[in-house]
């Protein structure tokens, strides 16, 4: 199950709204002010795992920031 529905295609849409030479940073910025919904549903599943991992332990999604800018590696990836 996916976090985001059409991630690529925000993704994207993101990239195209900042244009050339952007930081990561400023591509999360972006996508929360794009996407406030998305971001919301990043952040409540990373706060699920958070809950629903035992005390020691880890889980596999990364903070909701960086898993934008994992999301946005792979689709630049994907263009190459």
């Amino acid at each position: 199950m996916t976090v985001i529905t059409k991630k690529d295609e925000k993704i994207a849409a993101t990239a195209a709204a900042l244009g050339e030479n952007f930081s990561p940073d400023e591509f999360v910025e972006k996508f929360k002010e794009l996407y406030p919904k998305d971001w919301e549903k990043i952040e409540r599943n990373f706060r699920k795992h958070e809950r629903d991992t035992k005390p020691g332990k880890s889980h596999p999604m990364p903070e909701p920031a960086q898993y934008i800018k994992n999301a946005l590696n792979v689709w630049v990836g994907k263009r190459k």
